[in-house]
């Protein structure tokens, strides 16, 4: 059967991807993001793994959110990014995967039948995070949509794809004043890292890219001066993206704090950083925010799944 887009799904969700900004029960709306003619029938959480379906039916509609990345807290402390999200019908199941939020690492993955989510993780060394609901064998979504291409030395920001890419930036004492957001994506990439230590030059995280699940806010760290943590990235309610999510905001201090926000979930706001501690991802995916050394690491926002029939 084709992965395509049903009648009744908003394609331009797919290709514009910039956003302007727990369970449930059965519900007779039918969103136009929604399968036409399909009813949200089951929400399931992270722990939950049997599945009861009415005898007759055959194939579900399945939306799978992988859990977001948790924030990292070190000198490079590292921003968690999105987790993926993926759709399409599949064989009705009795059993399902919902993905954890994990803190300071990979988050768990979620599955249904033959559609799979993966889990968002943290950004590698140097401020530099990975892509949103990005692992090493995965390189673009089952649509063909590529990643957005991640920030570099000379271009920070990360680019916008299906999952966005990572804003760049380096700490130490070449380090970078302000790093690169990462880019907005259907899961948004995390923020970089920024800091020059030994001296007073301020310095701001980047702020995590947006989607139907926002990446988490990179940190400020080493410099003794001002430290503006990277905000988290907004989130849609996938289920009406009339409804957005925030992101949280990152932390201020001079010679402390400047921790990262969490990024929004695709069903909740992510948390605001506190001090040192990086602010959690929202439900639904959200990435955790990174923080400075001596810092607390985040945890990204557990998964998520929703079924249709």
């Amino acid at each position: 059967m084709h992965q395509y887009l049903p009648r009744g799904e908003v394609s331009s969700q797919v290709s514009s991807w910039n956003p302007s900004s727990g369970s449930s029960t059965p519900t007779p709306n039918t969103h136009f993001i929604l399968p036409y003619g399909l009813q949200l029938q089951q929400t399931k959480n992270a722990g939950d793994t049997s599945v009861t379906i009415p005898a007759g039916i055959n194939f579900v509609y399945a939306i799978a959110v992988g859990a977001g990345g948790g924030g990292t807290a070190a000198a490079n402390g590292s921003s968690g990014c999105a987790g993926q999200i993926s759709w399409g019908w599949t064989f009705a199941s009795s059993s399902c995967v919902v993905g954890a939020g994990v803190t300071g690492g990979v988050g768990g993955y979620t599955r249904y039948g033959n559609i799979i989510a993966v889990g968002g993780q943290p950004s590698s060394a140097g401020g530099a995070t990975s892509y949103g609901g990005y692992l090493s064998n995965i390189t673009c979504n089952y649509w063909g949509v590529p990643n957005g291409i991640g920030g570099t030395a000379t271009s920070f920001n990360g680019g916008v794809g299906a999952n966005g890419g990572y804003g760049y930036g380096t700490y130490g004492s070449t380090g970078t004043s302000t790093a690169g957001n990462g880019g907005n994506g259907i899961s948004g990439g995390g923020g970089g890292t920024a800091g020059i230590s030994g001296v007073s030059t301020a310095s701001t995280g980047g702020n995590g890219g947006s989607g139907f699940a926002g990446g988490g806010g990179g940190h400020a760290g080493t410099t003794t001066g001002s430290r503006t943590g990277g905000n988290g990235g907004t989130g849609i309610l996938i289920l009406n993206p009339s409804t957005t999510y925030t992101g949280g905001n990152g932390s201020t201090g001079t010679g402390t704090a400047g921790a990262g926000g969490g990024g929004a979930g695709v069903a909740g706001n992510g948390t605001a950083a506190s001090g040192n501690a990086g602010g959690a991802g929202g439900l639904g995916g959200g990435g955790g925010g990174a923080a400075p050394t001596g810092g607390t690491a985040s945890i990204g926002g557990a998964g998520i799944l929703y079924l249709f029939y």
